[in-house]
């Protein structure tokens, strides 16, 4: 991650884990619905629903996608 987190929760740690081992780029997403946490930019929602087992939501940024734990 470009600014280190700390997170608490332990499906974000587990997220964040997951994520990097993978490859992905991990960074903090203040977003919709008051969500603060770890999250990551992408094209393909499938590439990081396959390189996490957390279950996450999507939002569209209008020129991709943002992917984070639910």
């Amino acid at each position: 991650m470009s600014e280190t987190q700390e997170y608490k929760q332990t499906r974000y740690q587990k997220f964040v884990k997951e994520c990097e081992a993978a490859g992905l780029e991990v960074e903090h997403y203040n977003g919709r619905m008051y969500f603060k946490g770890p999250a990551v930019r992408c094209d393909d929602i499938q590439e990081v629903i396959r390189a996490t087992t957390v279950d996450c939501q999507t939002d569209n940024m209008g020129l991709g996608w943002i992917v984070y734990p639910k």
